[in-house]
């Protein structure tokens, strides 16, 4: 996988935060909280590229049994003990597979804006698949073309600016295409094919992570919410809950008050 690391400024033995993005995200989104994470808390800082996004390979099944075994590796191949894992949205479920599967390895976790139930896409995915390819199958350069293609599907420019991130400009026009012209950087193919495993979430109802547990959760969104909270306790009895006034991209759109909740948690444990 690839990542980007902030060193502490000072060497440190703190376990480390790993962090994990959502679908289509990628570890670009998170580098300024990441950064200054690392300075409020005085450890290193990871943020990841998830199999088939960003700048991580693109492979077969994109499910969360994979991506946690991913995850394992991660730590494993980096020596970083029992990190702090970190995760908004299909990044939450993966950190929460791995804190169930593996509760050794986490020291604590913080779930941005997911829950461990069965859940629908809070935007409708699959239409983006299919625009973004859309926008790759007819050789778009323009990014106000582009941009007009997604406006079809989502009035918010920036849930629009954040789906353009997955997509590149050809450099060349080898193999006739058009110079310039928009490629994605992620298999859409295969995560549109993944996306009813996303939403779901099958784990023996059994497994428990007894660390501690913060679920952030956007009022505005329709995930950390009462119908979760018998699933959220039978799985993290140690966990609490906090919500600001945000819709799902809870750390984009309150990144101060989300790195304080964050600040304030891992250093009270």
């Amino acid at each position: 996988l690839e990542f980007t690391a902030t060193k502490a400024e000072a060497p440190s033995s703190k376990p480390p935060l790993v962090i994990l993005h959502g679908l289509f995200g990628s570890k670009q989104n998170w580098r300024a909280i990441s950064k200054q994470l690392s300075r409020t808390l005085g450890r290193d800082t990871y943020s990841v590229d998830l199999r088939n996004h960003g700048d991580s390979p693109h492979m077969a099944p994109h499910t969360y049994e994979a991506m946690s075994a991913d995850v394992v590796r991660f730590i494993g191949d980096h020596h970083l003990g029992t990190p702090v894992l970190v995760g908004h949205s299909m990044g939450g479920k993966v950190v929460m597979h791995t804190a169930l599967d593996r509760p050794d390895l986490v020291s604590q976790l913080i779930v941005d804006d997911m829950v461990p139930c069965r859940v629908d896409l809070a935007h409708d995915f699959g239409r983006y698949v299919t625009r973004l390819g859309d926008i790759e199958s007819r050789e778009i350069s323009s990014q106000k073309e582009a941009d007009a293609l997604l406006a079809e599907v989502e009035e918010d420019i920036s849930v629009r600016q954040f789906l353009l991130t997955n997509m590149k400009k050809s450099k060349d026009s080898l193999g006739g295409g058009v110079k310039g012209a928009y490629k994605s950087r992620i298999p859409l193919e295969l995560l549109g094919e993944s996306l009813q495993g996303i939403v779901a979430w099958d784990v023996d109802p059994s497994k428990t992570y007894p660390g501690p547990t913060l679920f952030i959760g956007g009022e505005k969104s329709p995930y950390v919410k009462p119908y979760a909270y018998p699933a959220m306790r039978q799985h993290f009895p140690a966990h609490k809950v906090a919500m600001l006034n945000t819709g799902h991209w809870v750390h984009a759109e309150m990144p101060q008050e989300f790195m304080d909740l964050v600040n304030a948690f891992v250093t009270s444990h």
